[in-house]
C-alpha cells in the first residue's frame, strides 16, 4: 500500500469515526420498560414513570430541546431526574431553562452539581435568598422524602444528595416515610444499592456512570475499574428485594463525546407479577425502544471537539486585582459571584466590620468537616507582590480556626503539593499576613509559582457547628 492511499484509509476512517462520534452523542435511545413488580403496581400501576439524569448542559440547545420534545409527546405522569444537570463550571442559565419547559418533577444533586458550586442554591431557592422556592416545578429532595398521590395509591418517594461527594444520608432521608408504603430511591450515584437493599427499598433509580460512556469501559468494568459504582454500569440489577436501574444519562463528562454508548431516556410501567415471576429483575421486559438524533448545530460540533470554553457564555469572567492588590473588598455584587455557593453556606455583604470601604463579607458555614469558601476564578499572576494579606472578625468569644489553602497550576487535589496554614482568629478583628516567598508545598520540596495560582479556598477545619463571621479586604502588597 503506497503512502497516499494509508492516507485516503486514514482519512476514510477518521471521518467515519468522526460521524460516528457525532451520532453516538447526540442521539437519544427512548426505552419503554415493563416491570412486574406487585408492591410498586398497588401504588403506581397505570402511571408512566419516567427517568433521566446527567444531562451536563452546556446550552439549552437542539439535544435539550429534544428531551423536552420526547417528554411532551409522551406524557409521563411522574418525572424523576437523577442529578449532574451542570457542565462543569459551566452556567446555570441552560439547566433553569430546561427545568423551565419541564411540568412538575423531582429531582436529586449529583457531583458536578456541587463541583460546579458558583450559584447552586439556585436550583433550591429564590434568587438571593435563603428561602426555599415556595412550590418549585422541579422539587429537589435532599436527603428528604415526600408522598406521591398516585391514581393507584400513594409511594413514598426518597432523594439522597449526591454519594460521591459522600453527601447522602439515607437514615435522614427516611425519617418520616410511611414504612407500609412501597418505596423509591431517588440518588445520583449506585453507590447507595447496598445500604438501600439491606433497609428494604424497593426500586432505586440512579445514573453517574453513563454506562461507560464509551464501549472501551464496559470491556474494563471489573479488571482495571476500581471505583465500585461501576460494576453498575447501566441496566437492572437486584440484591434481595430491591430493584435498581442504572440510566446511561444524557450528556457527557471528562471525555466531550459518547462512542457505543448513546444517552437514553428511561420510562417504566409496573404490573402485578404472576406466579411464574418469582425475582423481580426476572420480570422486567422491554416494552420498546426508539432512537432521536439532535439537530445539527456549530455549538454541538464545538462541544465535541473541546472549544466550548470559547463560546459566549460558556465560561466565568475572572476576577482581576483591583487597585492597590485588591482581590476582594466586597464592595460590588459582582464579588459574591466567585464564591462557591452551596445549600447550607450563606454569604451577603454587610456594613458591619468593614475594614476597606463600606462593606465586609458576613459568612455562614455550616457545621462538617471541611465547610468553607472557595474563590472562583482568581487573579493567577501574584509576581508583582510580596505579601497576601486580609482580615477576619470573630463575633464569639470561642476562638476560630481558619485555615487557608493556596493551589498553583501544579498543585491539583494532592495535599503533599499544595499550601496549607491555620490561623486561630480570637474574638475581634484579626489581620492575616503571609510572606509570599513562604508559599510552599506541604510535603513536595518546591516553592509554588506564584506567576500561576489557581486556587483560594478558606475554610473551618472539623467545624462542629455553624458559624457566622466576617472577612475583608483580601489583597496583596
Amino acid at each position: 500500500m503506497n503512502g497516499r492511499v494509508l492516507i485516503f484509509v486514514i482519512l476514510v476512517f477518521a471521518f467515519i469515526l468522526a460521524g460516528k462520534i457525532y451520532y453516538d452523542t447526540y442521539t437519544v435511545e427512548v426505552r419503554h420498560y415493563r416491570v412486574a413488580h406487585s408492591r410498586l403496581a398497588e401504588a403506581l400501576g397505570g402511571a408512566k414513570v419516567v427517568f433521566l439524569s446527567d444531562l451536563h448542559a452546556k446550552r439549552f440547545g437542539p439535544r435539550e430541546r429534544m428531551i423536552v420534545g420526547i417528554l411532551q409527546e409522551e406524557k409521563p405522569d411522574i418525572i424523576m431526574l437523577g442529578g449532574d444537570y451542570i457542565s462543569f463550571r459551566a452556567s446555570y442559565d441552560p439547566v433553569m431553562a430546561f427545568f423551565h419547559e419541564l411540568p412538575r418533577a423531582y429531582a436529586v444533586m449529583g457531583n458536578s452539581d456541587y463541583y460546579n458550586e458558583n450559584g447552586s442554591c439556585i436550583l433550591c431557592h429564590k434568587p438571593g435568598s435563603r428561602e426555599l422556592k415556595a412550590d418549585p416545578n422541579v422539587l429537589f429532595l435532599r436527603n428528604s422524602s415526600t408522598l406521591l398521590q398516585t391514581v393507584g395509591g400513594r409511594v413514598n418517594l426518597i432523594g439522597v444528595d449526591d454519594p460521591v461527594n459522600k453527601k447522602s444520608n439515607i437514615t435522614e432521608a427516611m425519617r418520616g416515610i410511611v414504612p407500609s408504603l412501597p418505596s423509591v430511591l431517588l440518588a445520583h450515584s449506585p453507590d447507595v444499592f447496598e445500604e438501600a437493599s439491606a433497609r428494604g427499598i424497593d426500586f432505586v433509580l440512579s445514573g453517574h456512570n453513563h454506562g461507560g460512556q464509551v464501549f472501551p469501559v464496559r470491556y474494563l468494568k471489573g479488571r482495571m475499574l476500581v471505583d465500585p459504582a461501576f460494576q453498575y454500569l447501566d441496566g437492572f440489577f437486584q440484591k434481595g428485594r430491591t430493584l435498581m436501574y442504572v440510566g446511561r444519562g444524557v450528556g457527557t463528562s471528562y471525555f466531550p463525546f459518547r462512542l457505543g454508548v448513546r444517552p437514553e431516556v428511561a420510562f417504566f410501567q409496573f404490573v402485578r407479577e404472576t406466579g411464574e415471576e418469582a425475582q423481580p429483575v426476572q420480570a422486567v421486559s422491554p416494552i420498546k425502544s426508539m432512537r432521536r438524533t439532535a439537530s445539527f448545530s456549530t455549538a454541538n460540533l464545538a462541544d465535541l471537539l473541546g472549544l466550548s470554553n470559547g463560546l459566549p457564555g460558556s465560561g466565568r469572567r475572572q476576577h482581576r486585582i483591583g487597585p492597590s492588590g485588591t482581590l476582594f473588598d466586597f464592595e460590588a455584587e459582582t464579588d459574591l459571584e466567585h464564591l462557591n455557593w452551596e445549600c447550607h453556606k450563606w454569604f451577603e455583604r454587610s456594613r458591619d466590620h468593614a475594614t476597606s470601604g463600606q462593606f465586609s463579607l458576613k459568612v455562614t458555614l455550616p457545621a462538617g468537616e471541611y465547610p468553607g469558601i472557595n474563590f472562583l476564578e482568581i487573579e493567577k499572576d501574584w509576581s508583582a507582590y510580596r505579601r497576601f494579606k486580609m482580615d477576619v472578625f470573630n463575633p464569639e468569644s470561642e476562638p476560630l480556626t481558619l485555615h487557608i489553602r493556596i493551589d498553583d497550576r501544579d498543585s491539583g487535589w494532592d495535599y503533599g503539593d499544595r499550601f496549607d496554614r491555620d490561623f486561630t482568629i480570637k474574638k475581634g478583628m484579626s489581620h492575616i499576613s503571609i510572606p509570599l516567598d513562604s508559599l510552599k508545598a506541604n510535603i513536595a520540596p518546591r516553592t509554588l509559582d506564584i506567576k500561576h495560582i489557581e486556587r483560594l479556598m478558606l475554610f473551618v477545619p472539623g467545624n462542629d457547628r455553624k458559624r457566622t463571621f466576617h472577612i475583608d479586604n483580601i489583597r496583596l502588597e
